[in-house]
């Protein structure tokens, strides 16, 4: 009877934490892979583009271990472009771009990854002595790299680098109707955080 006993204790507990193996592999949803970030840094202008803050929001996915995509709307304030021989302007850049990662797990919780995206600029001057600012629309694009840390399951720390040109930016001659244009290329350095849910 003993024997009967523990071959039926044995053989429950094993239906118990098989079943709630198969329910933990099924419970798992593409929800699990969704993620929104926030990011802030400082841009470092090339060129003529001086130098700006920088601040993003966005929301992504998980594709596998190794690859994810997100959609962000970057805003970078208190920033200057210098027209040859014109002057300085002021001037701020509001961008949306499509991003795709590739990242490789390097110790523990640490990954290194690559990045690149596509997407809309818009860039808006301010007057300058003879000239109007304007708003100008381009398309843009970045490349980077970075490291992030998995702080927990659902909470992922990021420190990157990007490239970013915006395209360009544009003022207009008040006398003459003329237009002056100037390239808007940034080197980014940013700490965002990712949560999934």
């Amino acid at each position: 009877m003993k024997k009967y006993l523990l071959s039926t204790v044995a053989l429950v507990a094993g239906l118990a934490f098989s079943g709630a193996a198969m329910a933990e592999a099924t419970t798992h949803s593409i929800a699990d892979d969704i993620y929104v970030r926030a990011d802030g840094g400082y841009s470092f202008g090339m060129g003529d583009a001086k130098n700006a803050g920088v601040f993003d929001v966005g929301v992504g996915m998980r594709i596998n271990q190794y690859l994810k995509a997100d959609v962000i709307a970057e805003y970078r304030p208190w920033g200057q472009i210098d027209f040859k021989g014109y002057g300085k302007s002021d001037m701020y850049s509001l961008d949306g771009m499509v991003n795709l990662y590739a990242s490789y797990p390097v110790w523990d919780a640490f990954s290194i990854y690559g990045t690149g995206g596509i997407g809309y600029a818009y860039n808006n001057t301010d007057n300058i002595t003879g000239f109007k600012g304007k708003g100008k629309s381009n398309f843009a694009w970045n490349v980077g790299a970075g490291v992030e840390y998995a702080v927990t399951p659902c909470m992922v720390v990021d420190l990157g680098y990007r490239f970013s040109d915006l395209g360009e930016a544009e003022i207009k001659d008040l006398a003459t109707g003329g237009k002056s244009t100037e390239d808007v290329r940034y080197s980014d350095i940013k700490l965002g955080m990712q949560y999934y849910f």
